[in-house]
């Protein structure tokens, strides 16, 4: 069943009804037509309501489309609950949610002691209708906010009492809110030593995709290079200016595990990658990005491979916004070496950390085949 039925009070109406029956063929009896009809009445009025509440919310169906709606941190969005009534109308209903706190209902201030947050929704639908119930809110904090647990209460309209339906899958909207982008740049240090996408003045290599300008021909350069149509115009022959390009690529590493635990500072070193994302990201560098929290796949630890773009960048954002301090941890020095081994290091790699013991002797290995920054938190900036 997609809604499980729970009735509160029930009983008592049936009991109700039972001894109004009892009362009124003991006045027919006696013929008391004028009680009589009172109590039919009545009788008529309880028997509908529980006619009525045999059947209301059978033919409810919830539209469950999957859906993931990525919000900044202090950005506005929505839930958006789409319901149909085939059945009997439901009136003055309350639609009860219960979700992850890392989003709350726009305009509420109160603060809540646990990481799941409750609200109330007035609902009212009727026969054959279609009703999509949209509760605005703000992104509160970095994670990932489900439903966890939705009930429609349908109050009795004449007595006490309820019927609440709850509803069994699981709701697939989820909603997503990406970290703060921390302020922090980075020193870029390019390999001229190779071919890549990055632009330096003095590089050996030329991008042939970004002529930039012509100059004056010389004997020592290419017959391929030549500008035809510029040295028609200047009458004499002109070379081909390409842009300087080099290889710039980073791994960043955070160490998020403490002993058997995450570190303290966990949100402030978020923060932080996300400052060097978004910086490597508007200068089209390409990167990757390491977390010693244990994950299901080829790596058992989260990694994200080197790519460039928008692409990398909500990917990474995505994986910073998932992961919590609910996550189990690895030894940092247990993914250095599993890093060693299985991947090529760039040509820049920092390392966030504040236990440079557990990382010592790939400190020490590292810093001959990369340029390897130490990036401490408690300092703010880099160290060799």
């Amino acid at each position: 069943m997609v809604w499980i039925r729970h009735d509160y009070n029930a009983k008592s109406i049936k009991g109700l009804f039972g001894l109004l029956a009892v009362f009124f063929f003991l006045l027919v009896i006696f013929l008391q037509f004028s009680a009589a009809a009172i109590i039919a009445s009545v009788l008529v009025v309880v028997g509908l309501q529980l006619l009525y509440f045999k059947h209301v919310g059978k033919k409810l169906e919830f539209r469950n489309i999957k859906s993931r709606k990525r919000i900044l941190n202090g950005g506005e969005t929505s839930w958006e609950l789409e319901f149909e009534n085939k059945g009997l109308p439901i009136w003055g209903g309350i639609l009860k949610l219960s979700f992850h706190d890392a989003v709350t209902p726009l305009g509420n201030d109160t603060s809540n002691f646990t990481e799941t947050l409750e609200m109330d929704v007035p609902f009212t639908i009727g026969l054959n209708q279609k009703v999509v119930v949209r509760i605005p809110l703000i992104g509160r904090k970095r994670g990932l906010s489900r439903i966890h647990k939705m009930e429609l209460i349908i109050p009795h309209p004449f007595a006490e009492g309820s019927a609440t339906l709850e509803y069994q899958p699981m709701v697939l909207q989820e909603l997503l809110v990406y970290p703060k982008l921390g302020n922090i740049s980075l020193a870029y240090i390019p390999a001229r030593q190779k071919p890549g996408q990055f632009n330096l003045k003095h590089s050996l290599f030329d991008d042939v995709f970004q002529p930039v300008g012509t100059r004056d021909y010389v004997p020592t350069d290419q017959f391929n290079q030549i500008h035809w149509k510029a040295s028609v115009r200047a009458q004499t022959l002109q070379t081909k200016i390409y842009a300087k390009v080099t290889n710039e690529s980073m791994l960043f590493i955070l160490d998020a595990a403490s002993g058997y635990a995450t570190i303290h500072n966990l949100e402030e070193r978020i923060e932080e990658l996300a400052g060097y994302i978004e910086n490597c990201y508007a200068e089209n560098i390409p990167y990757a990005i390491a977390i010693n929290m244990r994950s299901a796949g080829k790596f058992p630890y989260f990694y994200l491979a080197a790519e460039a773009g928008t692409t990398q960048r909500q990917k990474a954002l995505e994986m910073l916004s998932v992961i919590s301090k609910n996550h189990s941890t690895i030894p940092l020095r247990s993914m250095l070496a599993h890093l060693d081994v299985h991947i090529d290091l760039p040509f820049s790699t920092y390392l966030l950390t504040d236990e440079l013991a557990d990382a010592s002797r790939f400190i020490a290995k590292w810093q001959a085949r990369t340029n390897l920054g130490i990036l401490e938190s408690h300092k703010g900036g880099e160290t060799a």
